[in-house]
């Protein structure tokens, strides 16, 4: 029997959905699981901040202050403000609805903050429209504000209703919709507009954020349907336009008002047949592991769900959407630009509805439901990278985690070789809390149905010589892969160099 040689259990860093799993060769399978320094790890648990939230939220800002988060989060008929500290314990939940609100199931949320010129009393300020069942809705709704530390009711502002949302470029607020319409305020008086407005575009502009304007005063990019502006300030004389506008691209698409998000000063956005970034010119963010998967996957109908979500600790920008059929996110496509590569994940409990990076905190926060809340389902407010485990009240679960190799075959060797490979042990290398699963996978040949082993368990710490490998009798494939698995309470796991002993078997084809 021919001698069995050590080959690292390794492939390129994602997780490659589009395509065949036989070509290429990076990750076929993952869940729960992210990339650092090239090798797979579990991601963070998730723990319960509260359970009590009204509704499904769409829309969410933060807001810290003197040890405290002020989480504003937007659904059909509430604005709820949710209190914690640093320390990630609940501290007070307040309705904040506006005074006056139209209430639709389609309400999606926009919010930002204005300081006033005296430094004192940070103001939140929140527009709600409905634009959730479409993206080009031409209802115009009202600009509401209030203390973003306060607990009572918001109120409206002067500002004329808009249809799109509002961006804050100190010390103005501008409000954009229809016809690419984007009205401001007087200079450090967000209740109060100017007489003009400025049509940038014929299309309605969805989204506005602030843009690094290198010293010459405020500046901002807006995202219509079709074209990317920049707005760039010229003068704080009251009598004239405070900003002039020119298109940086007027061919781009945006799939949700939701899925465009900042970091490092560089932009990122989903489009209809793509995913783009600005960093000074827009380009397509290369994509050849996923993107098939999200846009033949995505369920379109429900598109303004989308949303983009960042974890910055782990370089990661999220993409969740709603898979399939569902009607909300319960996936996620991830761009990690840290790795510069792309894997997914499910979103746990049935999926989430909104999330953000609370900057001064470390911990992210998601909104989703669970239905094993009362009433159900129960709509929670989740801290994300909490831990390993789902925390939900006095409920310890353990979070399933689990990534599956590429193909290893004698096919694609120097001297390739039609002959199945056996697998006789394996030597885990794992930073590893708790026991973990591992199985042997594969095929007699790529159009051939997988035949699994029996699923081998090996604990963290190895107490005698058996448990330092883990061995087998019956891992005879001639296209295999290895699936690694962590589903225990407490478990965690970050791969280091493992190693497969196999050898060619002899000339038969098998499974």
């Amino acid at each position: 029997m021919t001698m069995s040689t050590p080959t690292p259990i390794r492939s390129q860093a994602g997780v490659k959905r589009d395509g065949t799993r036989f070509e290429g060769d990076f990750y076929t399978d993952a869940g729960w699981c992210r990339f650092q320094r090239g090798l797979p790890r579990k991601m963070g648990g998730y723990s319960s901040l509260t359970a009590s939230l009204p509704e499904f939220v769409y829309g969410m800002t933060s807001f810290s202050r003197s040890g405290a988060i002020y989480q504003h989060m937007g659904s059909a008929t509430k604005l709820t403000q949710v209190r914690s500290n640093y320390a990630g314990n609940f501290m007070g939940q307040s309705d904040r609805t506006p005074a006056g609100l139209v209430t639709s199931p389609n309400l999606l949320w926009q919010f930002d903050t204005m300081i006033d010129p005296t430094g004192v009393d940070p103001s939140l300020l929140a527009h709600g429209a409905q634009n959730l069942a479409e993206i080009d809705s031409s209802i115009e709704s009202p600009i509401y504000a209030g203390d973003v530390d306060g607990t009572g009711v918001l109120t409206a502002t002067g500002m004329d209703p808009q249809s799109g949302g509002i961006v804050v470029l100190y010390p103005y607020l501008l409000t954009y919709g229809n016809a690419g319409r984007i009205d401001q305020s007087v200079a450090g008086d967000f209740m109060t507009p100017t007489p003009d407005s400025s049509f940038v575009t014929a299309q309605k502009i969805v989204k506005g954020l602030s843009l690094r304007g290198g010293g010459g005063g405020p500046s901002g990019l807006f995202w219509s349907l079709d074209s990317l502006i920049r707005a760039t300030f010229v003068t704080d004389d009251p009598a004239e336009a405070n900003f002039a506008f020119d298109t940086i691209a007027d061919d781009i698409s945006v799939l949700s008002s939701r899925c465009i998000i900042t970091h490092l000063g560089i932009y990122y956005w989903a489009g209809v047949d793509g995913f783009y970034m600005f960093s000074g010119v827009v380009r397509e963010i290369p994509n050849s592991l996923n993107v098939n998967f999200f846009f033949q996957n995505l369920n379109f109908t429900q598109r303004q769900k989308v949303f983009a979500y960042k974890v910055p600790r782990f370089g990661e920008i999220w993409w969740c959407f709603p898979l399939g059929s569902a009607t909300e996110c319960n996936h996620a496509v991830i761009y990690n630009y840290r790795e510069n590569t792309w894997y997914d994940t499910p979103l746990p409990n049935s999926g989430r509805t909104d999330g953000i990076f609370a900057k001064v905190y470390q911990k992210p926060f998601m909104t989703g439901f669970d239905l094993n809340v009362l009433p159900t389902p129960g709509y929670v407010l989740w801290q994300h990278e909490t831990g390993v485990n789902q925390i939900l009240g006095s409920s310890v679960e353990p979070i399933r985690s689990f990534f599956q190799t590429g193909t290893i075959s004698l096919l694609d060797t120097e001297q390739p070789m039609s002959k199945s490979l056996r697998v006789e042990r394996v030597e885990p290398d794992f930073v590893q809390v708790g026991p973990m699963n591992l199985t042997v996978i594969g095929q007699a040949n790529a159009r051939a149905a997988d035949i699994d082993t029996a699923m081998k368990t090996y604990p963290d710490v190895a107490t005698t010589a058996d448990e330092q490998t883990v061995t087998f009798k019956d891992a005879v494939r001639r296209l295999l892969r290895f699936k690694f698995e962590s589903n225990a309470v407490d478990g965690d796991y970050e791969m280091g160099n493992c190693l497969a002993h196999v050898a060619p078997n002899d000339g038969r084809v098998t499974g």
